[in-house]
């Protein structure tokens, strides 16, 4: 019969026996929250008249905290300390402006995650300018914020040892009359010790209660955390909290088990509304019509002619871009896929023209470096701007030159004649970013057109151009290039993998933060740089990162209020990721394909079911028919889902870049050539030694 002091061991870490442990009723009572009147304020006024009677293998507790009456009723588990809260207004009074929860204490010091929203204090995000300012951060007062807005829900406080402790509140929307819906609250304070907090729905941000982030780098006032509870009535919640180990650094690890744990998010595959075929051809419907072809140019559209971004003042009618929002050789690659395996030649030259294009007109006058965007209204090729100045993203450059070795890689397969210019091109590329790095040993964030490397901090931005120069070694069989991927790899790891200390960040150029994307990039570097050497320990690398990527990864669905066009649409987020402690969005940039493949060459059947079910589920708002999801144009899809009321909740937008449809539709054809069996090594999932396609090192 579970008694006490193995309830209260749980919750403080001590052994049950230890002589001076509090019983349930004296522990509750130090973290059990109630506050009332405008603002909230983090209070635990204490238990009284507390009973404790035993229910089955559980134990409750009543008693009353300020005006309310409270049970607890508390189970250990399988699956952790469950705790369910009844908070009952038993007087004769309506109590108004009221926030209940749960006040956890964890180690002092502790590592705190909360996923999307907070990693490891967002240490990337300078506080000193005003998009930093307004990122998400523990250590400033504290950091409270909505439920939906948290992939996973939970709070993982991680001790130096790599001890875990981590509440998760289940997800209990309550919706009134007029179909408004609401959750509760999670977040964290920390000063002399570290508490996580579950609350019914108030919110704090840098220690300022009613206060919630809504827009890149805006906060604004909330409200909508307070509940009236009126005489007779009931709130509900219920916790589960979890010990549990991890490499130090690595608590996102175990929020991501208890995700799959309790929400059975990976149990099997999930279905989309789109089956595969289906699917592809939407998305190449999108294609076709951002295609432009103008004698010698030929690329993609951007953002299309039509539509919602053409409309704003000073953007050109027609412009391509490569790597990052652009994808264009990405799409070339997509298109050339097609029409290499439909027998559609029209296709297949397109791409090779674009392909052709981009390698023509992109040259800097620094020998491997090449723009990254091209305006045809100017005839003009230029890079990006960042802060007010022209840069060439090292991020969009290796993007780029990653697509024109898989297009290599891809045409040699099918026995097609490749330019001997392309693979020279690639080389020279890979060659300038292996020596035009920063005395750090990383690559820049960009360079300057004359090759001077940006000296902002790197952080993850470089990371693809490595992987690009890896897929140089294989593709110009240069095996120099691939010692120095490897180094280069290796610096990455030890800045960002090896402790998390510093999560992956700074990946795009309009969120200065820690972002998904940035983890994006190192993980599919560790396939590549498997694929190459047949070296396991990349695989296992690749385990923790995509632990780390699946905890952007919605694993429940938040309902939204009732006449919500996502609501309306059966949207739902399990399976959608998000996109960085700033942009708290839903987006379609997953490697779906090779967190799939890893679970397949490492067994784990839970990946190969994410895999799945995240591509499955960016099936839904694609445009299948004019005038679906604001779209005319069948195939497209916008860039943001909104399931957080950061922006505008429940609703998508129609910004869509065009990579957009590039990036499903790589993962879509890559999974048919999975399914197809051809023999390529970096997409070959089947029996063998990954060592027998490698190459060679230096």
């Amino acid at each position: 019969m579970l008694n006490q002091h193995e309830v209260t061991g749980f919750i403080t870490g001590a052994p049950a026996t230890t002589a001076d442990l509090p019983g349930l009723p004296e522990q509750l009572s130090r973290m059990l929250v109630l506050s009332t009147g405008r603002p909230w304020r983090e209070q635990v006024p204490g238990l009284t008249d507390a009973e404790t009677t035993t229910d089955g293998d559980a134990l409750r507790v009543a008693g009353r905290v300020g005006p309310l009456r409270v049970q607890v009723r508390a189970q250990l588990t399988e699956r952790g300390l469950e705790l369910d809260l009844e908070w009952h207004n038993d007087t004769a009074s309506r109590i108004e402006d009221l926030v209940v929860g749960l006040r956890l204490p964890g180690p002092a010091g502790a590592q705190v995650t909360i996923p999307q929203v907070v990693l490891h204090d967002n240490p990337s995000a300078d506080p000193g300018d005003a998009v930093g300012a307004a990122v998400p951060h523990v250590s400033r007062g504290g950091f409270v914020t909505e439920l939906h807005r948290l992939p996973i829900p939970a709070v993982c406080l991680q001790d130096e040892a790599g001890g875990t402790l981590t509440l998760v509140s289940l997800p209990d929307p309550d919706e009134d009359a007029e179909g408004r819906v609401r959750y509760g609250s999670l977040g964290a304070v920390s000063g002399d010790d570290t508490y996580a907090l579950g609350l019914s729905g108030a919110t704090l941000f840098d220690g300022e209660p009613d206060v919630t982030y809504v827009h890149k780098a805006r906060t604004a006032a909330s409200e909508a955390g307070y509940r009236d509870l009126p005489p007779g009535q009931t709130l509900h919640q219920q916790f589960v909290v979890d010990r549990g180990w991890a490499e130090p650094g690595h608590g996102f690890r175990r929020l991501v088990h208890l995700g799959r744990t309790l929400f059975h998010s990976a149990e099997r595959a999930l279905t989309g509304p789109l089956d595969d075929r289906r699917h592809v051809d939407l998305r190449l419907a999108a294609l076709d019509a951002r295609a432009f072809v103008d004698g010698e140019v030929a690329g993609y559209l951007k953002f299309p002619s039509w539509g919602a971004p053409r409309k704003r003042p000073g953007r050109p009618a027609v412009d391509f871009l490569y790597g990052w929002t652009g994808q264009c050789l990405r799409l070339a690659w997509c298109e050339a896929w097609v029409g290499l395996e439909r027998g559609e030649q029209d296709r297949l030259e397109r791409a090779l023209a674009v392909t052709e294009f981009y390698l023509h007109g992109s040259r800097t006058a620094v020998p491997g470096l090449r723009y990254n965007s091209y305006l045809h209204d100017e005839r003009r090729w230029q890079g990006l701007r960042r802060r007010g100045r022209e840069v060439i993203s090292a991020r969009a450059h290796g993007e780029t030159l990653s697509d024109l070795a898989d297009m290599i890689s891809l045409l040699r397969r099918y026995q097609v004649p490749v330019p001997p210019a392309w693979p020279a091109a690639l080389q020279e590329g890979a060659e300038f970013i292996s020596t035009a790095t920063l005395p750090s040993g990383l690559v820049p964030l960009g360079w300057t057109d004359d090759g001077r490397p940006v000296t902002d901090p790197p952080w993850s931005a470089g990371i693809p151009a490595v992987r690009a120069i890896a897929q140089a070694a294989q593709v110009c069989e240069q095996p120099a290039l691939l010692t120095r991927a490897v180094e280069l790899g290796e610096a990455y790891h030890e800045l960002h993998a090896r402790t998390f200390e510093r999560p992956f960040a700074h990946s795009t150029l309009d969120a200065a933060c820690e972002d998904k994307e940035g983890g994006l990039g190192y993980f599919e570097l560790l396939m590549t740089l498997h694929d190459l050497t047949g070296e396991q320990e990349y695989l296992q690398r690749a385990q923790v990162v995509a632990d780390w990527l699946l905890c952007w990864v919605y694993h429940w669905n938040p309902q939204h209020d009732a006449d919500a066009p996502l609501r309306t649409a059966g949207f739902s987020a399990i399976g959608w990721p998000g996109v960085s402690v700033q942009n708290h969005h839903l987006d379609v940039f997953f490697p779906s394909f090779d967190l799939w493949r890893l679970g397949r060459l490492t067994d784990d059947t839970h990946l190969q079911h994410w895999g799945r079910t995240i591509v499955a589920a960016m099936g839904q708002g694609v445009c299948t028919a004019p005038g679906e999801w604001g779209f005319d144009v069948v195939g497209e899809q916008g860039e943001a889902f909104f399931v957080t009321n950061w922006q505008d909740q429940g609703h998508s937008n129609t910004w869509n870049p065009s990579w957009v449809i590039a990036l499903p539709l790589w993962q879509l054809l890559r999974f048919a050539d999975a399914e197809i069996g051809v023999d390529h090594v970096p997409h070959d999932v089947r029996s063998g030694h990954p060592a027998d396609g490698a190459v060679p090192q230096a």
